[in-house]
């Protein structure tokens, strides 16, 4: 048994939740691009590789769980180890990224119809900045964050009403007055100072 095999234990094989790891990975994609929530996925080559090791360690710690708890996001992580070497997610990070070493994250945000608004995919080792345990995970949460943060979009604010503009009030004269009444009711407000005469 090693790092890998206790860390897996951790993953929900079923109904993807958010704030927790995930282990089926279309199920989560699709809810999270029908959501409009971040998906962070995570690859690694298991207990074959150490950077793999490192950055599972950092993961298993209490404060890294608690942050994820708190995160409305959908964690999925597979490995060298699945039945099927976790080749999707394999794909997903390092296809068309240029993504090369182990392990491998992507960081992806989808809105409410479904379109990638932002994809980031990282190495391990700058996630964690090349920390371990309890530093590396605070490193990985505060790079997590800051890539969340930045590409989250800003709701924009409801716009105040425009003031109509003096052009848009219009006086329309009582149709059915003659002229001659017309005029005399004017005169009678101009000799109100432009108050009604009555």
């Amino acid at each position: 048994m090693g790092t890998t095999s206790d860390f897996v234990k951790l993953r929900s094989a079923k109904n993807p939740k958010v704030g927790e790891w995930n282990k089926d990975y279309a199920a989560a994609l699709t809810k999270a691009k029908k959501e409009g929530k971040f998906i962070v996925t995570a690859w690694s080559n298991g207990d074959a590789c150490g950077y793999c090791v490192a950055a599972e360690k950092c993961m298993m710690t209490a404060a890294f769980k608690k942050w994820m708890k708190s995160q409305d996001v959908y964690f999925v992580f597979q490995y060298s180890g699945d039945k099927d070497k976790g080749k999707a997610v394999h794909d997903w990070i390092y296809v068309k990224t240029g993504l090369k070493y182990y392990p491998g994250f992507k960081i992806t945000l989808y809105d409410v119809k479904g379109k990638a608004i932002f994809d980031k995919a990282i190495e391990g080792n700058a996630l964690r900045n090349n920390k371990t345990s309890a530093a590396g995970a605070e490193a990985m949460i505060k790079t997590l964050d800051n890539l969340m943060k930045k590409s989250a979009p800003v709701p924009e604010p409801t716009p105040e009403p425009a003031p109509a503009a003096e052009d848009e009030y219009k006086v329309r004269l009582n149709e059915s007055l003659t002229t001659v009444q017309v005029n005399k009711i004017l005169d009678a407000i101009d000799k109100a100072d432009g108050y009604c005469p009555c």
